[in-house]
């Protein structure tokens, strides 16, 4: 079988491209911006990558086109594919088909911590000879790789709900039929593609009703949203948590940065946990992890002494540097509840020492304004807060909400007022889900 992959440069699509080389299919593809490190991935997968979507570079013996979500039509290589009939699928459909067919597909969903928690199980089963598959949008540093096909029958997935493809707006997860789901959070996201939060739950609600009665949801039951979905229609066993309340399975934090914590199933303690994440959001992703690898069989030790060793994942409170009494962290929150917990977490973690956020409204949610009122509660455990922004009424918005907040249209008007500003003894924290133009090497390099 001979695919070509439109978008392949895409953390998914270049995944799902690995994964269909590794079980023998012929894999080439084009994308508009081929860089590192996916390209160099691709190509030692023997991928061949072309820049751009010029339809010449359509293989004529191709068997099936395969297109991420990022196409839509007016794209030249839609338009030839679609003028001369060739066979085409959406990536995840063509997962499903053809990788995930009679696997054991564990999905990781919600609106925070998909990547934390399909990367920590991923890593706890294989540190316990499971070999399992997995796909992960983003680079856990115990994992080798974000993909692999893997020898056993779980096939651990990061499951999101953003739209499929441009011919098929349902979440791609309605595609994996998985027979453990982790619901691990559900707030409003995404608004470029869902206009209120019941949309996202409708997609949520298809996923429950796709489900067999021999699967597994995993949910935390203090989530009144999540509740209200299973409400709507649900035949599955289901394994339910929290973090607020102790009964059932739930977790209790040793150290106040929940650094250590301890799990219990009621008044019974199972396991304790030491690590180096940090934050309440960090917690409720352990214990998640910890019940999804419970469900699939592994022995609460096992589990707790692998997670205690989980390196976390790339963007996630990364510390890029440490100069001059600076801390600087790179980290991918862009959602008000992750970037609360990021900061709450890390202000438990440091005391008193000096906290500056540097907060870029990039994401289409972000820029909509839609979060504008719940920024100032969610940065409150920052000194000292810089957001950027070109929207002048929503720098207005934000600044009044908050004395600590000041608006930076550019990261060079940053730069500019960062020899002004007291960094004893700092720890500076930059949330984005881009680049953020590279501020943080720019900082370290001026301070």
């Amino acid at each position: 079988m001979k695919i070509y992959v439109l978008g392949i440069c895409g953390t998914f699509m270049g995944g799902l491209a690995q994964l269909a080389a590794e079980k023998g299919i012929k894999v080439s593809g084009c994308d508009e911006n081929v860089y590192p490190p996916m390209d160099q991935v691709l190509l030692s997968n023997g991928i061949t990558i072309d820049e751009g979507y010029n339809p010449k570079n359509l293989p004529k013996d191709v068997d099936l086109v395969v297109v991420g979500n990022v196409i839509a039509r007016g794209n030249p290589m839609i338009e030839e594919i679609l003028n001369k009939g060739i066979d085409f699928i959406s990536g995840p459909e063509f997962l499903s088909k053809y990788l995930l067919a009679k696997r054991h597909v564990v999905a990781i969903s919600g609106t925070h911590g998909k990547t934390s928690v399909s990367s920590m199980v991923t890593k706890v089963l294989l540190d316990n000879g499971v070999d399992c598959g997995y796909l992960i949008a983003g680079r856990a540093k115990d994992l080798d790789a974000t993909a692999s096909l893997g020898t056993h029958e779980f096939f651990v997935i990061e499951a999101d709900e953003y739209d499929t493809a441009f011919f098929d707006k349902r979440s791609k997860f309605i595609h994996y039929h998985p027979k453990t789901l982790l619901i691990n959070n559900l707030e409003f996201d995404h608004a470029d593609i869902f206009s209120s939060l019941s949309d996202i739950k409708k997609q949520f609600h298809h996923l429950l009703r796709l489900m067999s009665s021999k699967s597994t949801l995993i949910f935390p039951e203090h989530n009144i949203n999540i509740k209200n979905v299973m409400k709507m229609g649900f035949y599955s066993q289901s394994l339910p948590f929290n973090t607020k309340f102790a009964r059932g399975w739930h977790a209790k934090k040793v150290k106040a940065d929940s650094s250590k914590f301890d799990i219990f199933k009621d008044k019974k303690k199972k396991a304790s946990i030491s690590w180096s994440s940090i934050g309440e959001h960090s917690l409720q992703n352990g214990l998640a992890s910890y019940l999804v690898c419970k469900s699939l069989g592994l022995k609460s030790r096992d589990i707790a002494e692998s997670l205690s060793k989980f390196k976390g994942v790339t963007r996630r409170m990364d510390l890029v540097g440490d100069k001059s009494s600076v801390k600087v962290y790179d980290d991918f929150a862009h959602h008000p509840t992750a970037i609360k917990y990021t900061l709450e977490g890390l202000r438990k973690k440091v005391g008193s020492e000096k906290i500056i956020c540097l907060l870029e409204m990039r994401s289409n949610t972000m820029l909509s304004g839609y979060h504008d009122k719940k920024i100032p509660k969610a940065v409150a455990s920052a000194d000292q807060v810089f957001i950027f922004s070109k929207d002048k009424k929503q720098i207005s918005a934000l600044e009044s909400g908050s004395k600590n907040i000041e608006a930076c249209s550019t990261t060079q008007e940053f730069l500019r007022k960062l020899s002004s500003l007291d960094l004893d003894n700092t720890h500076l924290i930059c949330l984005s889900n881009g680049s953020f133009d590279g501020i943080h090497q720019a900082i370290l390099e001026r301070i």
